[in-house]
């Protein structure tokens, strides 16, 4: 095969395996509402099949990087996708609620796989220069998929029912199976089978260990709280608001253009400033959006745009945010400890979210105005958290160009 259709292939299946665990986390989003009254639970019960999943996620990204550099990332990935698309069908399929709640787990232990092991499989094969460009183009494709799949979910609500968003993640599962046995080819383990476990975990506890990596990962892990929270409760709101599955899938896509357009201008800026710069606008756009939400909700009362167009301006800052943080969180860190340190970001924000999706549906119960002010709240938190950890804490300030 010619060796630009093996790149277009790979870069096919990394986008695909960085993909999944959006879709499987999105797409059921305009169903919760169905589902609470299919299942006969609460708002908040229901939510908790969110917050399952990600801290399945957590785990699984904690675990599978290190298992894949010892076993070989074929094995690891082939066994996470027959967990992940087996579980989706159960999840088709549950009766009660305890049992969609454990395929879930299930499902997001087996999708966990594809974002971490998708970073692994770059870095195997390309140079830092190539790599950066891989992610820059797979970035803004998986930021759309956030809005894609609620769209989708709610058409396939409306027109097949809430179980249809767990089948066609199943057939999601098999294409990329599929594609992993045809493109991905067998690579020895990276660490001997004899390799000494305590060298594993005295590299965590050096990379936790690192304030400046916290620093970064927190304002990571903030950006992502405050869309997952929004993306768990928003539902909820716009039901009370009189709207159907299909039309919310709708309310999504604004969120996506706001995102790409954010990972857009983060590319742009960081050929001309710094790293900190660039922080500091995402922050200043972080900031305005929920400024704004509070104040559009306060004006214009009850209605779908004050959430949707000031969301969109947070979630342009965080397009900002998270490509800049995420390498510098990266690069803040020792070049063996890059695995361990991918696996930690991925696990912390999904730890965290994984709370708030919980706190969020408690304390909001589909009021607009409570959850502009729950996201008001962790907005504010991840700017002292950048202040405390990054800012006023000693060390250099260089441009990613000039790492990359």
């Amino acid at each position: 095969m010619h060796p630009k259709q093996n790149y277009y292939l790979f870069l096919i299946l990394v986008t695909l395996m960085s993909s999944v665990s959006i879709f499987a986390t999105d797409t059921y989003l305009p169903a919760l509402p169905d589902m609470a009254l299919h299942f006969n639970c609460t708002q908040t019960e229901i939510q908790l099949s969110f917050t399952v999943f990600l801290l399945g996620l957590a785990s699984s990204q904690l675990i599978a990087g290190a298992l894949s550099d010892r076993f070989g990332r074929k094995k690891i990935v082939i066994s996470g996708f027959i967990l992940f698309t087996v579980s989706s069908i159960l999840c088709a399929n549950s009766d009660t609620l305890p049992q969609f709640i454990t395929f879930r787990l299930l499902q997001a232990i087996g999708g966990g796989v594809g974002s971490v092991t998708s970073r692994a499989l770059v870095v195997d094969r390309y140079d830092r220069r190539e790599a950066v460009k891989i992610f820059s183009t797979v970035f803004p494709i998986v930021g759309s998929s956030s809005a894609i799949a609620p769209l989708i979910g709610g058409y396939l609500t409306y027109f097949f029912g809430w179980q249809s968003n767990f089948l066609m993640i199943a057939i999601f599962g098999l294409v990329i199976l599929l594609c992993v046995f045809l493109c991905l080819k067998n690579k020895a383990p990276s660490i001997p089978a004899n390799h000494p476990p305590a060298s594993k975990m005295q590299a965590y506890s050096d990379v936790l260990g690192n304030l400046e990596f916290i620093g970064y990962a927190l304002v990571i892990a903030v950006g992502f709280c405050v869309f997952r929270s929004y993306s768990v409760e928003s539902p909820f709101v716009f039901s009370n608001q009189g709207y159907a599955a299909e039309k919310m899938g709708q309310f999504y896509i604004a969120l996506a253009v706001a995102y790409i357009a954010g990972n857009l201008f983060a590319k742009k800026l960081i050929n001309k400033s710094t790293v900190e710069y660039v922080l500091r606008m995402g922050f200043l756009f972080f900031i305005l959006g929920g400024l704004c939400m509070v104040g559009s909700l306060l004006i214009f009362g009850n209605n779908p745009f004050g959430l949707i167009v000031p969301m969109a301006v947070v979630t342009f800052g965080n397009g900002l945010l998270f490509p800049v943080a995420s390498a510098a969180a990266m690069t803040s860190v020792r070049s063996e400890h890059y695995g361990i340190a991918s696996g930690l970001l991925g696990a912390i924000q999904c730890v965290l979210a994984a709370f708030c999706s919980n706190w969020v549906g408690e304390l909001c119960q589909g009021r607009a105005i409570s959850l502009s002010l729950f996201i008001g709240t962790l907005i504010l938190v991840g700017f002292l958290s950048y202040l405390l950890l990054v800012v006023y804490k000693p060390k250099s300030d260089v441009s990613l160009t000039e790492d990359v």
